[in-house]
């Protein structure tokens, strides 16, 4: 087998063996699905692929590993030649705990900044369990759109500040205006409303071919503990279950014991478990 750079996934022999291999393993890399069609690099007998990588417009590098991948002396000497520096200089690393790890065993790509891990949750039709909200909460739960922009920014910035952000003294209003205005043109967004505040938020980030990611939970810090999260996300994922037909998932931090408890509330399994190294 040889690496080798694929111009159009979708119109390569090995089409098939690549979106199987991405397929079994969309929860961890399911930001390369939208990355098919620019130049991932794959390791190929010309049919059956093994290996694949994805390199982000940001930087990131998805190491997309089948289960008995090694890699070999002379497989770092060829995608480096076929990648040149992206291979060397990225911003991170992200994908399968056992992928990131092999890769960055065998790539000297910088020092590293911070390590994230986290589970992987899915959510199947037959387990998912929803609870009408109780009158007493006095919210509303509602799907955001373009007109919900404002009132939502403050949520968004809140939300990148303690929750994004590796540095959160470079928040960028604009910027987060920007994505917010993205997210509520191409993906799905619900909120909990309490009176004239918004409370709480969650919304899709990314699609994969079977699976609609789950992403951006936030709850304002003077609400919390209440169920606002959880009746938001509940109704997020019937409408993704209903509307979209997909499965939702999402990735959670291990040491999030609440979260997880709400998800598991919710239906939600862990299946799997991810990593992502920022490098500097």
């Amino acid at each position: 087998m040889d690496w080798l750079s694929i111009e159009k996934a979708a119109e390569s022999p090995c089409w098939n063996s690549i979106e199987a291999l991405v397929r079994q393993q969309e929860t961890s890399c399911i930001d390369a699905v939208p990355l098919l069609d620019k130049s991932p690099i794959v390791h190929t007998d010309g049919k059956n692929v093994d290996a694949a990588l994805f390199f982000t417009s940001y930087g990131r590098i998805i190491p997309v590993l089948g289960k008995d991948f090694l890699f070999h002396q002379e497989d770092v000497r060829d995608i480096a030649y076929l990648a040149g520096n992206a291979v060397y200089l990225p911003t991170s690393v992200s994908g399968r705990k056992e992928a990131v790890d092999m890769f960055l065993e065998r790539f000297s790509c910088g020092q590293k900044e911070q390590v994230l891990e986290h589970y992987i949750m899915e959510l199947d039709r037959s387990r998912f369990k929803s609870e009408p909200v109780p009158d007493h909460l006095r919210i509303k739960i509602c799907k955001g759109s373009l007109r919900h922009l404002l009132p939502l920014l403050p949520l968004q910035r809140t939300y990148e500040i303690q929750e994004v952000l590796l540095d959160p003294g470079t928040i960028d209003t604009l910027e987060t205006y920007r994505w917010l205005k993205s997210i509520l043109t191409r993906e799905i967004c619900f909120y909990a409303k309490r009176g004239f505040r918004y409370v709480s938020k969650a919304n899709t980030n990314a699609r994969g071919f079977d699976h609609l990611q789950i992403g951006g939970v936030f709850t304002d810090t003077r609400f919390r503990n209440q169920g606002y999260a959880y009746y938001t996300v509940s109704a997020l994922c019937r409408h993704i279950l209903e509307e979209e037909h997909m499965i939702p998932s999402l990735f959670v931090k291990k040491d999030n014991e609440k979260a997880i408890k709400l998800y598991k509330r919710l239906g939600f399994e862990i299946t799997d478990s991810t990593k992502t190294v920022y490098l500097n």
